[in-house]
């Protein structure tokens, strides 16, 4: 087999295994394809829309969030859905989105859109993550996106949906992604 073939053997293979990945993101269900171990997130989907909370975090230079430094402490309210976007956006929001913040003063960030999104392995521990693309606009070439990391945490199983709760861990600014964390029993 050519140097060619192989290279477009695994370009398909690549391609299936992504639409594969967009599929079971759109049912909330994923299948890791190296174990055959089934993760079922449609449990966490909020009834109630979505979850929110509020968090204290810190605005570094004004263009960034983050829950580890410290430059201005300010209190961000976070919207989010799991595996599908809210249904209408919280006010003063209007990207189409399935996790938002929204700032002490009203700015609204989508970040990202579960109708573009993908479900792969977190390599470092046991769990799934959900990565969307295609949130508010930063420029003319880029958007906002956000990877939320499903954690497998067994003492989580005693609760319900909704005593489990997402929490915002940081953003990173190079390249205008934020990422989440949830732990919860469906990652284990």
């Amino acid at each position: 087999m050519s140097a060619a073939h192989i290279f477009s053997l695994s370009v398909l293979l690549y391609c299936l295994n992504s639409i594969s990945a967009h599929t079971a993101a759109q049912s909330c269900m994923y299948k890791d394809p190296a174990t055959g171990k089934v993760y079922d997130l449609r449990p966490l989907i909020n009834p109630q829309g979505y979850y929110k909370w509020t968090q204290s975090i810190w605005s570094i230079g004004g263009n960034s969030l983050d829950s580890l430094s410290a430059d201005t402490q300010m209190n961000v309210t976070f919207y989010l859905q799991v595996c599908k976007n809210l249904a209408t956006p919280p006010p003063p929001c209007k990207d189409v989105g399935f996790v938002y913040s929204v700032t002490d003063d009203g700015t609204c960030t989508s970040w990202g859109n579960a109708d573009i999104a993908t479900f792969d392995v977190v390599p470092f521990q046991d769990g799934i993550f959900f990565q969307a693309y295609y949130g508010t606009v930063v420029n003319h070439f880029s958007r906002m996106s956000s990877n939320v990391y499903f954690i497998c945490n067994q003492f989580n199983k005693k609760y319900k949906a909704t005593a489990e709760m997402p929490s915002f861990e940081h953003v990173k600014a190079s390249i205008n992604q934020a990422h989440f964390r949830f732990e919860t029993a469906h990652a284990c």
